[in-house]
């Protein structure tokens, strides 16, 4: 799938998000083991600037010999394509309050998700060869940023869990990498409101040691 989305000249325009990040990120740091065992079937493309694709193709007739087919999800009807081993979904920053959740992308045959604090995922991003197929990922700092201000927003129990889970792993992770400075580089290019969320949740979380390092 990503081959073909290389080849169609696809793949440059995205930003992988969601929890694959924490499988590819082994690679780019050149770990035997991922960060955490927490994928799931849903693979997240974030399209950071989706005026900056330029093709005329259509993405479901194109995988659909892979075996995808294409599913409608919401009220407005957001277009997911399902395998038996994979979800896609390609998601883009919302802009504004009133802006549509659904995004139309005739360029693709598709439409996208819209969400909130998506812009935070590529305030940096890293790239990565993985068996010649190149993809861009937020640098861990983005995600773990992104992690604590979004995870308040989950109602769920299970998955507010799962994102403290990743947010604790991730800790972890960047502190045995030594990329904390890291961290508080993006977190300085966040807007204002959103470093006193960051800073809030981090309290909530009780992770004093962070917000010590963030301030």
């Amino acid at each position: 799938m990503l081959k073909i989305l290389q080849k169609e000249g696809v793949l440059k325009h995205l930003v992988v998000a969601g929890s694959w990040c924490l499988y590819f990120y082994q690679f780019y740091f050149e770990k035997q083991q991922p960060i955490a065992s927490l994928r799931t079937r849903d693979v997240d493309f974030l399209i950071p600037e989706p005026s900056s694709i330029k093709l005329k193709i259509n993405l479901p007739d194109l995988l659909k010999d892979l075996g995808f087919v294409t599913d409608f999800r919401g009220e407005e009807g957001y277009i997911r394509l399902i395998h038996p081993e994979f979800f896609i979904e390609f998601l883009v920053p919302e802009k504004g309050r009133s802006f549509a959740k659904t995004f139309p992308l005739p360029q693709l045959g598709m439409n996208a998700q819209a969400l909130r604090f998506m812009d935070i995922l590529y305030l940096e991003t890293i790239t990565l060869k993985v068996q010649g197929v190149k993809i861009k990922l937020p640098h861990p700092a983005c995600f773990l940023l992104h992690k604590i201000i979004i995870y308040t927003r989950r109602p769920e129990v299970e998955k507010r869990a799962k994102e403290i889970e990743q947010i604790n792993r991730m800790l972890d992770f960047l502190t045995k990498e030594d990329e904390f400075h890291s961290l508080k580089m993006v977190f300085l290019k966040l807007h204002k409101k959103w470093r006193i969320r960051v800073i809030n949740n981090l309290k909530n979380l009780n992770k004093k040691e962070i917000i010590d390092i963030l301030q």
